[in-house]
């Protein structure tokens, strides 16, 4: 794909919309301040890596990405994910931690730019909605465990999610009273701002307060964590220092964030562009987070993912462009030069309130019971991936997502679905029987179609569907005619299949027919002997077709309709490639004529 070099929200934008997006840009910087400072906490760097991070993503997502609406700067999931993988090889606190946090955003920024310039957009739907919704949900909660002892005034603890949680539980009596009180009451203001004040940025509301009530009550001789000093300023733009035998695992990260990022990007990125009548580009949307990660990396940040909440925040406010974000990154960057010294008394019970709020969001309990109402099955993938993530490490998690969604693509790829067929009362159109029982059939004859492409993973499931199907017919039969709508293309081992299938039915003295058979497709069967085994005049172009030549075969009557219609799409298809406008009309009356339903 080629990039542009004006993106098209610029050359084509309206002056009417700079209002609502200036609005929508400022409501962005107040809640990504707070909750950038929390996350980057999450990710395991100081809070003032947040406004390294912030500007240099949002202003390079407004450029190479495609949404109008989508924020893309810090994530509390990529963030629990970023800390996963950077813990696993460096320890927190240090220089080097901060180092690899920021190469691994350019990892993850250099691949993603790469899949989309090589239109590797459809890679997201590798991952199962319901399968994704359990990580998710399992990383919320992972988020939220670790910041309830900030809450409660009280050191956190190692281990999975239970263990984490069952620490907590045992220290319950050891909780700070002054901590509980700062933390609860954030979340309750922030809960009731939301409940009827939803337009209000509650984030930066608690934000402001907590301040005020560290600095007035002097909280940290009460035994309060605050923030203490943040350095003000910007991180000029430098390459990471990372040893050269990590940069293999950092690349592996790199995959997995860039992954997880874009399947967590993809549905909000086009909910969005549904209610607003446009249309985003999955490639595209690849190229905006890579270069918003390389960005945050180049500056010395962490990784970056879409912010659902503060997307949301930036529709709602009624944001038309991404201009939104451009004005929300100089905000940002005006804090961070001049206001850095106002953050110092903010409590961490605050800090660790909004994460808990924001990041409730993405605990999707009504989707969940959604999936147990629905279906079961979609309810275990969510499950499984949830408890992988809360009882391993979030990498471990990710890795079982990863394989249910790959086995449950192909569990369902290699299914053979198999629809009987029939003709519709009136017309030359075949229909499955499941779904039409009232459709015509032949005795005789069977038509069956594998509602899947057939290749290597479902092509035996498929030739033993068939012959069941065969087997369990109530008429003896004189031959089976195969449907290949659904396979636009086949492989050897698919080719292999259908000529062990002539075979089976030979034995049985019934003929194989195919119909439907792509063009595409007529070399490879050639080549592997598909057509001499079922023989050149057993391939038709229609199921009509199919019908009319077997039951004249085999001495039974034709279905007039079925022979009028394939004279009709004969005719259309003739007509289609005639240049001459009078002989094509005449063309057209005659099928017109044809029809089973004409008078």
């Amino acid at each position: 794909m080629a990039l542009k070099a004006v993106p098209d929200w610029i050359a084509g934008y309206d002056r009417r919309w700079l209002t609502a997006d200036v609005i929508a840009g400022l409501t962005v910087a107040a809640i990504l301040v707070p909750e950038g400072m929390a996350y980057a906490q999450v990710a395991g760097v100081a809070a003032e890596v947040a406004f390294y991070t912030i500007p240099p993503a949002l202003v390079l997502y407004a450029l190479f990405g495609s949404s109008r609406q989508l924020v893309v700067a810090t994530s509390g999931a990529i963030a629990v994910l970023s800390a996963s993988i950077v813990g696993s090889m460096v320890d927190g606190g240090s220089e080097e931690y901060v180092a690899y946090s920021a190469a691994l955003a350019m990892f993850a920024g250099v691949i993603a730019v790469l899949c989309g310039l090589l239109k590797l957009g459809r890679i997201a739907q590798f991952f199962s909605e319901s399968v994704l919704t359990g990580f998710v949900f399992g990383l919320a909660l992972v988020i939220s465990i670790k910041q309830v002892p900030k809450v409660l005034g009280i050191e956190s603890s190692d281990g999975n999610f239970f263990e984490r949680l069952w620490d907590i539980v045992r220290h319950l009596g050891d909780a700070d009273r002054a901590s509980v009180v700062v933390g609860v009451s954030s979340i309750v203001v922030m809960l009731l701002i939301e409940r009827f004040a939803d337009k209000v940025p509650a984030a930066l509301v608690v934000l402001i307060g907590g301040i005020i009530a560290g600095t007035i009550f002097d909280l940290a001789d009460e035994g309060v964590e605050v923030l203490g000093e943040v350095p003000s300023g910007l991180a000029a733009p430098a390459l990471p220092d990372i040893a050269a035998s990590d940069i293999g695992a950092l690349i592996m990260g790199g995959l997995v964030l860039a992954l997880v990022a874009f399947a967590e990007e993809v549905g909000p990125a086009n909910e969005f562009a549904s209610k607003h009548r446009y249309e985003t580009d999955g490639n595209q949307e690849l190229v905006g987070l890579g270069a918003a990660n390389l960005g945050a990396g180049l500056f010395q940040g962490f990784p970056v993912g879409s912010s659902l909440s503060t997307s949301a925040a930036n529709d709602g406010a009624g944001a038309r462009s991404p201009l939104s974000l451009l004005v929300a990154a100089f905000v940002v960057v005006v804090v961070a030069l001049f206001l850095t010294g106002t953050l110092e008394n903010l409590p961490e019970p605050t800090l660790a309130a909004i994460v808990l709020v924001a990041i409730s969001g993405l605990m999707k309990t009504p989707q969940m019971k959604r999936l147990w109402k629905i279906s079961r099955r979609d309810f275990l993938l969510a499950a499984t991936a949830l408890a992988g993530v809360l009882i391993f490490d979030t990498l471990a998690g990710l890795t079982i997502a990863v394989i249910v969604s790959l086995g449950l693509v192909i569990w369902r790829a290699s299914s053979a679905s198999l629809s009987t067929l029939g003709r519709k009362p009136g017309s030359g159109e075949f229909v499955a029987l499941s779904e039409n029982p009232e459709s015509l059939t032949v005795d005789g004859l069977l038509i069956v179609r594998p509602e899947e492409p057939m290749f290597f993973a479902n092509a035996a499931s498929i030739r033993a569907a068939v012959r069941r199907a065969a087997e369990a017919s109530k008429t003896p039969l004189v031959a089976v005619v195969l449907d290949l709508e659904a396979t636009v293309d086949i492989d050897v081992p698919g080719c292999d299949s259908l000529r062990e299938l002539v075979e089976d039915l030979d034995r049985q003295d019934i003929q194989l027919g195919l119909t439907r058979v792509r063009s595409t497709m007529r070399q490879i069967l050639d080549d592997t002997g598909v057509i001499d085994a079922v023989g050149v005049d057993r391939i038709f172009t229609s199921d009509g077709a199919a019908v009319a030549a077997f039951a004249s075969r085999t001495g039974k009557t034709p279905d007039p309709d079925a022979v009028a219609a394939e004279a009709g799409a004969a005719l259309g298809e003739l007509a289609d490639l005639l240049d001459d406008e009078a002989v094509s009309l005449r063309l057209r009356r005659a099928i017109e004529a044809l029809e089973p339903d004409a008078e």
